[in-house]
């Protein structure tokens, strides 16, 4: 093993399962994938990028902030993009059939393999038995890894979903903006920064603070809170 590789494998350790580490290792090392690692970003916990002219390689990043098995789950999401484009190249939708069978396989595999925990079997086989994915099994499991990783901050944490339309809040995260809640979109929600406008697709499982009117108006103060 080279230097370079028991780095990698070291910066995986800090946010996989550890039994995890290597079948990711090999996996990304295998498809020579560009892998990286932010900070939250209120519109997506992961994303991946097929290889164009001007970017001729596979590029997947995964929100750091996710807990253990949430890491995990997000990054099978983004691995079954791209074997759904080494597969059907760009003739499919994004999260269509195609997409969804690969990502089932994926999860099937990897909890098959135990580096997911043995009492949410249920709930992956709720998730994973049909196609269409069942998008609320989906939102079930996910609540439940968070709670397996971190049960105290869960418990204490106030989600989105809790608020009411028209809510201003930050996201726990660190991020310096302020939203306020458009509208209800399935599991997610519709949200526009207050002082730029920009809109945002965020989940309703994302963790909050209610940022009262009477606040908007300083943002130093804001910040503080």
């Amino acid at each position: 093993m080279t230097d370079t590789e028991r780095h990698n494998k070291e910066i995986l350790a800090r946010y996989l399962p550890q039994s995890a580490v290597e079948p990711i290792f090999d996996f990304l090392n295998a498809n020579q994938v560009h892998f990286h690692i932010t900070r939250q970003r209120a519109s997506k916990l992961g994303d991946y990028r097929m290889p164009q002219l001007r970017h001729p390689y596979h590029e997947i990043s995964v929100n750091g902030d996710l807990t253990p098995h949430m890491f995990l789950l997000v990054l099978l999401h983004e691995m079954a993009h791209l074997n759904t484009y080494l597969r059907y190249q760009r003739s499919v939708q994004p999260h269509g059939h195609e997409w969804q069978q690969q990502y089932r396989d994926l999860l099937v595999s990897y909890f098959n393999a135990g580096h997911f925990p043995e009492e949410t079997r249920a709930l992956f086989a709720k998730y994973t038995s049909r196609i269409p994915l069942n998008r609320a099994a989906g939102t079930e499991l996910e609540q439940r890894l968070r709670e397996i990783d971190n049960p105290e901050a869960v418990k204490s944490a106030l989600k989105l979903k809790e608020l009411a339309d028209g809510t201003c809040f930050i996201l726990n995260n660190g991020q310096k903006m302020v939203l306020r809640i458009q509208e209800k979109l399935r599991t997610r929600y519709k949200c526009k920064e207050v002082f730029t406008g920009r809109l945002y697709s965020v989940s309703g499982n994302a963790d909050v603070t209610v940022v009262p009117e009477e606040l908007l108006s300083n943002v130093k103060e804001l910040f503080k809170l």
